[in-house]
């Protein structure tokens, strides 16, 4: 079972980092999540609309100048990272899944995949792009049609991964507390990886790798691997 670092080692730094990446690293994650928005024409890492939570700014990220952006701190000192950043950090060493939160940044991230791939060693299938609106997911693949698309979940559907299959998705990305093995076995039959966000208890950690899931999106990678040697 692969094992994601969520907002980077999001227990152990402040989440979506590059401090929280780089820790990640370290930890050999097997892929790295973060979170994206548009900011001035650029894509950053961050996961609300505001910068109030995590930052020592306030305001919202698409109405930030450039100059404004460069002096929020995220701790230590550090300024929140673009897409760009973490991606040429990473060079390929592991998977990415880039969540959209925002409909601008569509076209944005579809240039920095390209950008990606022709200057920082990746190759498409490590990309992964996921959204709770998936009709982000499906404007991004009609700009690159093979890039891996993961629709986001916090229900069991009826028709259990369905969805996902429609959508030509590599994966579908589950909610902790609704994936069961029911759901697992129906996207693995489809032909769809299932991984579960997220996960910050072992008994949760143990019982999705008894169903089968693929991966899981972790908070602390050390843990989650501690976890499950274990047992």
């Amino acid at each position: 079972m692969q094992l994601f670092a969520h907002r980077g080692a999001s227990d152990l730094a402040p989440e979506n980092s590059m401090a929280a990446f780089e820790l990640a690293l370290i930890q050999q994650c097997d892929g790295i999540e973060l979170d994206v928005r548009l900011m001035s024409g650029q894509v950053v890492v961050m996961h609300d609309a505001s910068v109030d939570r995590t930052t020592n700014g306030s305001g919202l990220v698409d109405q930030l100048s450039s100059t404004q952006w460069r002096q929020l701190d995220v701790g230590n000192g550090e300024v929140p990272p673009s897409l760009r950043q973490v991606l040429e950090r990473v060079s390929g060493c592991c998977e990415v899944n880039i969540e959209l939160k925002s409909a601008d940044v569509v076209g944005q991230v579809a240039a920095e995949i390209a950008y990606a791939i022709h200057h920082f060693a990746f190759k498409l299938p490590q990309l992964c792009v996921s959204a709770f609106d998936h009709r982000l997911l499906m404007a991004l693949k009609d700009i690159i049609p093979h890039l891996n698309i993961a629709p986001l979940i916090s229900s069991c559907p009826v028709a259990l991964s369905q969805l996902a299959y429609d959508m030509g998705a590599c994966a579908l990305h589950s909610h902790t507390e609704t994936t069961d093995a029911q759901l697992v076995n129906d996207a693995h039959e489809s032909g769809m990886a299932i991984r579960v966000f997220t996960v910050k208890q072992a008994d949760d950690l143990l019982r999705l790798k008894q169903i089968g899931v693929d991966a899981v999106f972790v908070n602390d990678v050390t843990w989650a691997r501690k976890v499950l040697t274990s047992a």
